[in-house]
């Protein structure tokens, strides 16, 4: 079972390594600091648990609304432009919280990189999509969210090496913005269909992919809120946040190094199936993680739940990536990115005030909600006959 980079033709392979490396570099900060810093530095700063985890969602409102236009920006631009904007917005955001999280600032710098985020995300996700091999495409996307997993797991770890240096933490977010224009040059710009506009397109577009929606949805609700609750609560039960915050990086190391495993079991059981067992380690896990507290096991179970996750956002890609032609599966994948974007705006609220409520056992009741309104959402889908059968 192959558990490296495809073999790939190099005109292919060179381009895709580039794509590879400005998503990496960008999701580091863009999801793996921001989602832990935003919401730690501003209740560090006596602003409150609830105003960091709704700042948060704000951070993610801005990436759900400016889904909703990127389309248009990608027929008209280079990659370039959108990496320009997307590494602007997050360098700004890391040293408005790193120098004053208190000032007002905060709230449009949050915004403007909310944007920039989903700018990025849509371009390299997109050309990933349109460069991938058709038989491969699996193993492809799979090596690409390794590639994101380990960006979000070094978020965590920075924040705990050097959060309290905020000339380092912005010199990082500095050369994260940078690496990306560079690797733009070689990308070739990005294929989008045309579609039905108007406000009764874009709602028919995500009727006609409801499952997909639900599937991108959970992921974002459970990654986000676990990033986000994790080092709060850890910093609720001892006084500290460093054990949270390693159970978040462990959560989504879980998920990055069984990419490879993730996107095989795709190629040869189908993007369905995939999200079928990921529902399901998503339940078994949930009960068992808050009685786990904060040793081995609990390690052990944000392993197996991070791998979860991951795999349902890979499922819905590759079941976007099955649509009709290139420019099309673009379109189904900004349906897939605000998706998942709803459920990070859920997640952070959700999960900080249930936090406040009931203390550890937030996680585990959000998990066992979500992953279960869903399997049963989905099982109606397979037991309703077909109109006029």
């Amino acid at each position: 079972m192959p558990l490296h980079m495809p073999s790939i033709p190099p005109k292919i392979a060179i381009p895709l390594a580039l794509i590879n490396l400005a998503s990496f570099v960008s999701q580091i900060i863009q999801i793996g600091v921001i989602d832990t810093l935003l919401p730690l530095a501003l209740t560090n700063a006596g602003l409150g648990e609830r105003h960091g985890g709704m700042m948060l969602s704000l951070y993610w409102i801005a990436d759900l609304i400016g889904g909703f236009f990127v389309a248009a920006v990608l027929r008209k631009t280079h990659p370039f432009v959108p990496l320009l904007i997307s590494g602007l917005s997050f360098f700004i955001l890391i040293v408005v919280v790193m120098f004053a999280p208190q000032s007002a600032l905060v709230l449009p710098a949050t915004l403007f990189a909310g944007v920039g985020l989903i700018l990025r995300w849509v371009v390299c996700d997109g050309l990933i999509v349109q460069l991938a091999p058709r038989d491969k495409m699996g193993r492809v996307v799979g090596f690409h969210e390794t590639l994101m997993g380990l960006g979000i797991v070094l978020g965590p770890i920075l924040i705990g090496w050097f959060g309290d240096n905020a000339f380092v933490m912005s010199g990082i977010a500095l050369a994260a913005a940078i690496i990306p224009l560079f690797c733009a040059f070689a990308m070739p710009r990005i294929e989008m269909a045309s579609t039905q506009k108007g406000a009764g397109a874009v709602f028919r577009r995500w009727i006609d992919h409801w499952d997909l929606v639900l599937i991108a949805f959970v992921a974002g609700f459970v990654e986000i809120c676990f990033l986000s609750v994790l080092p709060l609560q850890s910093q609720r039960d001892t006084g500290l946040a460093d054990a949270g915050l390693w159970m978040a990086a462990i959560f989504v190391f879980g998920g990055t190094i069984c990419q490879p495993l993730v996107g095989y079991v795709s190629d040869k059981s189908g993007p369905i199936k995939l999200a079928w067992l990921c529902f399901g380690l998503l339940l078994a896990g949930a009960v068992p993680m808050a009685l786990a507290g904060y040793g081995i096991f609990a390690a052990v179970i944000q392993f197996a739940l991070g791998i979860a996750v991951a795999g349902l956002y890979t499922a819905a890609v590759l079941i976007a990536a099955s649509g009709r032609g290139q420019g099309y599966q673009v379109g189904v994948l900004v349906i897939v990115s605000q998706s998942y974007t709803l459920g990070a705006i859920v997640g952070p609220s959700a999960g900080t005030s249930l936090l406040v409520m009931i203390g550890s056992w937030a996680l585990p009741i959000l998990v066992l909600l979500s992953a279960g309104i869903s399997v049963l959402l989905l099982m109606m889908r397979r037991t309703t006959p077909a109109p006029g059968t």
